[in-house]
Parts: structure tokens; C-alpha cells; sequence
């Protein structure tokens, strides 16, 4: 089965640096796609949509099953409306993680050859973990 994250944010240049440091921590042969506010536009460039969410998908479109990690509140709710126009079910899962630590342990499993479900929990325990004592 292969699996494949999709990073959601509001910025999309927040979506890519993540993207691209998971790649440099586990791999540029994960199927990995950051959506996101235009990366050209100011400030009001800002923000994410189910359309954003739905194109982002897409591009995972050969995988079998796709992690979805995004930052904050208005972005799961893209991630929702977009899951039920596409009508995907469980083939896409928004994973309950900080989004950085988060997609970095979801994308550790992948590379371990772990499976789906270990994947989602291991971007869940993220939350547990404390960059300090």
C-alpha cells in the first residue's frame, strides 16, 4: 500500500518548508504535496479552501491512501468539505498532530515501511512529545 501526506496551510510557503523538511529527514521518495495560500501574493494571499484541498489530493491521486496535516482551525474545515465533495471515505484521514512535528513522525513511519494506521498514530503522538525535559 502506498501512502502519501498532504500538508495544509494557510501560507503556502509554511506548507512547502514543511514539505521540504521532511523530504530532508526521511526522503525524497515519499509522496508528499503542501496546499496553501498563493506563495506570489500578500497578505491577503493568505488562506486555504476545499478547492486548494481537492487540487492537493490530486496530485496524490496514485497513492492508496493519504495523511492529511494542516495548521490551524479553518484549514481542517477545507480539509473536511473537500474529503466530502471528493467522497474519498477513509482513503483520506486529516490526522490530528502539530503540524511540523507531526508530519515529520507520520513521514518517519512511512519511511519505516509502516502501515496506514500506524502512520495516523504517530502523527498523533506527536503531541506527547516535549522538545524540552
Amino acid at each position: 500500500m502506498t501512502i502519501g501526506l498532504l500538508i495544509v496551510s494557510h501560507s503556502k510557503r509554511l506548507a512547502l518548508g514543511v514539505v521540504e523538511l521532511v523530504q530532508a529527514l526521511a526522503g525524497d521518495e515519499l509522496a508528499l504535496v503542501a496546499v496553501g495560500g498563493d506563495v506570489d501574493a500578500s497578505a491577503q494571499g493568505l488562506g486555504v479552501n476545499a478547492a486548494m484541498v481537492l487540487e492537493g489530493l490530486d496530485q496524490l491521486n496514485g497513492v492508496d491512501a493519504i495523511g492529511l496535516i494542516g495548521d490551524v482551525g479553518s484549514s481542517f474545515l477545507a480539509a473536511s468539505a473537500a474529503i466530502d465533495l471528493g467522497d474519498l471515505g477513509d482513503r483520506v484521514q486529516i490526522i490530528d498532530a502539530p503540524m511540523v512535528e507531526g508530519a515529520i513522525a507520520c513521514a518517519m513511519a512511512l519511511a519505516m515501511g509502516s502501515s496506514f494506521s500506524e502512520v495516523i498514530e504517530a502523527g498523533k503522538h506527536a503531541w506527547e512529545v516535549h522538545k524540552l525535559g
